[in-house]
């Protein structure tokens, strides 16, 4: 386990809930349920000083720290860790997971994990905005066949 996750499990004591903000193919129901095995109750909420592109090739973005940028998501609520390992595992090895705060509706800020490219992996990033509401039309079918496809070991090994 590395210093960062090491530090990261400690902060989760700190935390009220353990929460997930989603900005990319999460925020579907349909695609946490497929990665996590449970459906989550989820909340709009926007992330700034951040912005979201998609990463070439794919039809998923990353996100990276960006002044007066602003990213919209969804927040999940009481994430288990056996969830968090899915995610961790879904998520890869281009991504890590970080604690940033994220504006509620109501204007209240709470902390939430999130997936952010690495930074030696920023250069898998394009220059095109990633937007759910494309990727809901012109993605989510695409993105579950890739998903089915690659990840059949875990879906063979009963892990969905």
């Amino acid at each position: 386990m590395s210093t960062l996750q090491m530090l990261l499990n400690d902060q989760v004591g700190t935390m009220e809930k353990r929460a997930l903000f989603c900005y990319g193919t999460l925020q579907s129901p349909l695609v946490i349920k497929a990665v996590t095995g449970q459906a989550y109750a989820g909340q709009e909420a926007t992330l700034h000083n951040w912005a979201r592109f998609r990463v070439r090739g794919s039809e998923y973005p990353g996100i990276v720290p960006k002044e007066e940028s602003v990213v919209s998501g969804k927040v999940y609520w009481d994430l288990d860790e056996t969830a968090m390992e899915k995610l961790d595992a879904f998520e890869g090895d281009k991504y890590e997971r970080v604690i940033v705060e994220v504006t509620m509706p109501d204007g209240t800020c709470v902390e939430a994990y999130a997936y952010a490219i690495k930074d030696d992996c920023r250069k898998y990033l394009s220059d095109d905005p990633w937007e759910f509401d494309r990727f809901l039309q012109n993605g989510l079918e695409k993105f579950i066949h890739w998903f089915v496809e690659d990840r059949r070991d875990l879906f063979d090994r009963g892990d969905l």
